[in-house]
């Protein structure tokens, strides 16, 4: 179900899986796919500011957002999204939510994105 306020499109960026030279199987980004996904509604969550360590003078942002998007969003929590000009990761996993009904009402999922 796609409601009239879920106005925002994300990108979903999916990497091909790869194996390196040395066995070891990874994510090769420069080879990913980007499929537009309309039909979402993305919010703030509270972000944190993280410390690094004592030895490296920084401070970062951990920036996140909620995102409700349609059904059945073609979404895994290995895929990367790329939403207001930026790259955003999955935290965690993807959630498909069920109803009253027992059928799936809506797809979840936490975005999370560091500065600094």
């Amino acid at each position: 179900m796609s409601f009239s306020w879920h106005r925002d499109t994300l990108t979903v960026v999916r990497a091909p899986t790869v194996t390196d030279p040395y066995g070891n199987p990874r994510r090769d980004w420069s080879a990913a796919v980007r499929t537009p996904l309309p039909g979402c509604r993305v919010q703030p969550v509270q972000g944190s500011r993280v410390n690094a360590a004592d030895t490296i003078p920084r401070e970062g942002l951990d920036r996140r957002r909620r995102v409700f998007a349609p059904i059945g969003a073609d979404i895994e929590s290995t895929d990367r999204i790329e939403w207001a000009g930026e790259t955003w990761v999955i935290e965690g996993d993807v959630d498909r939510w069920r109803g009253p009904t027992g059928a799936v009402a809506h797809t979840e999922l936490i975005l999370s994105r560091m500065e600094g």
